[in-house]
């Protein structure tokens, strides 16, 4: 396989029939201009240009790299290339950061909207805890309220029956009254019938 060799920096040279200076000039080669090695006669390669002709050059004049003002427009080209993708990638850590920024900030408030639902959520359980304790007192109240009727109830049917039993007794006393009554008296009929017959 031909091995590929440019012409040397800032050079003209003549691309000749043949190996040596005696045979004519088919054609003059600029700096950089790239070549195929067939070749090589002492002082003397025959190279073949990319349009297929073939000729010679002298060998001092072709080199392993292109020209360095086609690796300056490269070098040159790839600096751009990297000031122009260093320039994105500034634009592209802004917006990063910005967007950081922006995250840091929504994690803020994200925070703050938590500690917020924590306290709400201490405030809803201390509330369901109240409710819960004032449903149990409201249960308290309707058994003491039971109570109450039920005691309410007791007296008042101790009450009636105390009613009745002192309704029994001056029964009872008037009955006796009455009957005392009637005995005295006839104690004292007697008595007096007893004295009228003296």
């Amino acid at each position: 396989m031909a091995a590929t060799r440019y012409v040397s920096d800032e050079l003209i040279i003549n691309f000749r029939s043949g190996a040596g200076n005696q045979y004519r000039i088919v054609d003059r080669l600029k700096t950089g201009t790239p070549v195929d090695v067939r070749s090589t006669q002492g002082e003397w390669s025959q190279v073949q240009l990319h349009d297929g002709r073939t000729g010679w050059v002298r060998t001092q004049y072709l080199q392993n790299q292109p020209a360095a003002q086609d690796r300056l427009a490269a070098v040159q080209k790839d600096l751009e290339d990297a000031r122009q993708r260093n320039s994105e990638l500034q634009d592209t850590l802004k917006s990063v950061r910005s967007d950081l920024d922006t995250a840091r900030q929504r994690v803020r408030e994200l925070t703050g909207s938590k500690d917020e639902l924590s306290q709400k959520l201490d405030e809803a359980r201390k509330g369901l805890n109240l409710a819960n304790e004032n449903k149990r007192l409201k249960k308290q109240v309707i058994d003491l309220q039971r109570q109450v009727d039920d005691l309410n109830n007791e007296t008042q049917r101790l009450s009636d029956r105390n009613r009745q039993d002192w309704f029994l007794v001056g029964a009872g006393v008037i009955v006796a009254g009455m009957l005392l009554g009637i005995i005295l008296t006839r104690i004292r009929w007697r008595r007096r019938s007893s004295w009228g017959d003296l």
